[in-house]
């Protein structure tokens, strides 16, 4: 199927396609997290936006954001994206990003935020490697507890992710799709073992950074709800074990840049560089 050929995109406003979101977000996700009608279009009338993705008459996606203000810069705050089981893998949640990067820089916001968690390195790649966003903020059990599908039995650990939407980086990023990167050595601020049972386990090192290294790798396990699902203390490892080499990372001026994948591992690699990415809006 191609999925991606035969959606529409477009941004929602009356109540009865608000009511369509709402109805999405809990057979995706439950009644748990859902970002209420009254919310939704408070936020549509004041500098935030909810982009539908359709099939037809059938919304099969969306992503919601609201505006932010902190330390006097004003941007995006895209809060929420979700898309069907049926119809996920085949880039609409690109095509929904690369709408909403498109109608904010028309309304005049130059970054988008949101938080994601590391654990879930796919969403990273997504982030990094597909959309040239960026992270050097670290923030420890953001939700408090939580007892969705997705969150229950772990800390609530988020990466606040900016993407500064017109900057050079963010547009050569789009333009010429992600690049594959060399699978070279890079220190690391974590290693990994594994279990008798063939689960990834973390291994703290005692690493002292460097200033002078340009850039740490941080492992993450390739599927970390599988080991929730058969093996929960291993999970809460990875939890602690990538909090401690992130914090340790961010505090030293150093930011994740892009995931490094490795083909049949049972660890997918953060990259934290160094440097500060150029080209930001003016």
């Amino acid at each position: 199927m191609s999925f991606p050929h035969s959606i529409t995109y477009k941004r929602i406003y009356e109540l009865d396609e608000i009511n369509k979101v709402i109805k999405l977000q809990e057979d995706i996700w439950g009644q748990e997290t859902v970002s209420p009608q009254p919310q939704l279009l408070a936020s549509i009338h004041h500098g935030g936006i909810v982009i539908g993705a359709f099939a037809g008459e059938l919304l099969v996606g969306f992503c919601y954001g609201f505006a932010g203000f902190k330390d006097g810069e004003t941007y995006l705050v895209s809060h929420m994206t979700g898309i069907l089981p049926d119809y996920q893998n085949h880039g609409i949640g690109y095509q929904l990003k690369i709408k909403q990067r498109e109608w904010a820089i028309e309304f005049g916001y130059k970054k988008i935020v949101w938080t994601y968690d590391p654990l879930e390195i796919r969403n990273g790649y997504f982030n990094m490697c597909k959309l040239g966003a960026y992270s050097n903020h670290y923030i420890p059990s953001y939700y408090g507890e939580m007892n969705d599908k997705l969150n229950k039995g772990l800390p609530t650990d988020r990466l606040l992710i900016e993407w500064e939407i017109c900057s050079k980086h963010v547009e050569d990023t789009i333009r010429d799709g992600e690049k594959d990167q060399p699978e070279s050595e890079v220190k690391k601020l974590l290693s990994w073992n594994q279990t008798e049972e063939n689960f990834p386990i973390p291994e703290l090192l005692d690493v002292k950074i460097d200033q002078e290294n340009k850039r740490y790798c941080i492992p993450v396990p390739s599927n970390i709800q599988f080991i929730k699902q058969h093996h929960s203390d291993v999970a809460l490892e990875w939890r602690y074990a990538v909090r401690n080499a992130m914090s340790k990372a961010f505090a030293n001026g150093y930011m994740v840049t892009r995931v490094q994948k490795r083909r049949n591992e049972k660890v997918q690699y953060y990259i934290v560089e160094n440097k500060l990415l150029e080209g930001r809006c003016e």
